[in-house]
């Protein structure tokens, strides 16, 4: 009996760890919002502004990731940000000011630069190539099955437990599957334990390393001279101003429909929807080209965003809609990102290329959160703001007919 490939056991323990950093702390903790508007007094635009500041400290660090993964281990830079994540998320439930909350936010950045989205894909495609989009598909499922899952735990806990021993109880979460999975079962490469990416044989590892070597080198130089480069920063910037401001957002703009719906479980369905793209668009990108999945997954963001523009027109109906369509087409979108910078610049550089498109397109999140916080807190209502990302998610899908495969002479 074959046995089952090491990188399968890899992507879990990944996937385990990206539900807990990015499904706890980006999706579920904005639903702890509301209650600390309640305790504190204070308004949207100040309870979101430490995830703003997580997102340009997480920007501002991206970049430097990519350098130090080529240079030390991949799993202790892991389990390093996982135990800052895990401290961070107890510490949030001792919360008493807005200055101690903007330095959990600020804790929290530096352990998601650490454990988040670069290294978990600078590992990734270590050890998967032929399957690499659906193991990127699964991986993004993290977050979204963490926001699927803990978004009603959360809700319950809040409610029979209060807000500070539900963060209590969801760090103690966090250790049992972030933590330890990856102190026991990370490893650097296949090599280290005898294997090949994909769990190839040597003759075809070898075969896929003599295809590799026909391939021209790019230059970082050439990089950044091509059009390519610039076109797919632009569509990622306009959809992560769209993707990360509305996730943030979201839990208080359904309060302000009046609770026609239960935020806990619309929540639950928009996360459920989501780990469904991940997986769909990162299955489909395999077997036709990424391109044309990145198109078809951005148009079903412009409509998402539209459905959620308009759901105020009958907030009883319509906000189902969205978490449906704009789940589906967030994450699809978000999977097909890391995949295109994989498959345009996997190379010598690709830590680095990484690291700048995530540090551009986190720096447009944060900015996103901040024009919705602004626009609800001055204006008293979401629906301009929503529109705005309508029109920028449209610009988007028009750029990404005119990205083409860079070619370097």
């Amino acid at each position: 009996m074959k046995k089952i490939y090491y990188g399968w056991f890899i992507l879990v323990t990944l996937t385990l760890a990206y539900c807990i950093s990015n499904g706890i702390i980006l999706n579920t903790l904005p639903i702890f919002y509301p209650e600390l508007i309640r305790e504190f007094g204070w308004n949207q635009a100040d309870v979101t502004k430490p995830a703003q500041l997580l997102f340009v400290i997480v920007a501002l660090l991206s970049p430097f990731v990519g350098l130090i993964l080529d240079k030390f281990s991949v799993r202790i830079i892991l389990i390093a940000g996982g135990f800052i994540l895990v401290s961070g998320i107890y510490s949030f439930s001792l919360l008493k000011s807005l200055n101690q909350m903007s330095l959990i936010y600020f804790a929290f950045s530096v352990g998601l630069v650490l454990c988040g989205i670069i290294s978990s894909m600078f590992l990734l495609t270590r050890w998967f190539k032929k399957y690499r989009g659906l193991a990127v598909g699964i991986f993004l499922v993290g977050s979204s099955l963490g926001g699927a899952i803990f978004n009603p735990i959360a809700s319950r806990l809040i409610g029979s437990f209060g807000w500070r021993d539900a963060a209590w109880q969801l760090s103690l979460i966090s250790v049992l599957l972030l933590l330890l999975p990856l102190i026991f079962l990370i490893k650097n490469t296949p090599e280290e334990i005898g294997l090949y990416p994909d769990g190839a044989s040597h003759s075809e590892a070898e075969e896929e390393k003599s295809e590799e070597g026909k391939n021209k080198e790019m230059s970082i130089t050439q990089v950044f001279s091509s059009s390519t480069f610039y076109l797919l920063l632009f569509a990622t910037c306009c959809m992560w101003f769209t993707i990360l401001a509305i996730i943030q957002h979201q839990a208080l703009y359904l309060k302000d429909l009046g609770g026609a719906i239960p935020t806990g479980t619309l929540l639950s369905l928009f996360f459920v929807c989501s780990v469904i793209g991940k997986v769909l668009f990162g299955w489909l990108s395999d077997l036709y080209p990424k391109k044309t999945i990145m198109q078809i997954s951005t148009l079903n963001m412009v409509l998402g965003s539209f459905f959620l523009y308009i759901s105020n027109l009958n907030p009883s109906v319509i906000p189902w809609i969205y978490a449906i369509v704009f789940g589906i087409g967030f994450s699809g979108t978000f999977t097909m990102i890391q995949l295109m910078v994989a498959e345009f610049y996997s190379g010598p550089f690709y830590g680095r290329i990484l690291g700048i498109f995530t540090m551009l397109d986190t720096l447009a999140g944060a900015l996103g959160i901040a024009f919705l916080g602004n626009i609800r807190s001055s204006g008293g209502s979401y629906q301009p703001g929503f529109l705005t990302m309508t029109i920028l998610c449209t610009l988007a899908a028009i750029c990404i007919p005119f990205i083409k495969k860079p070619i370097f002479p």
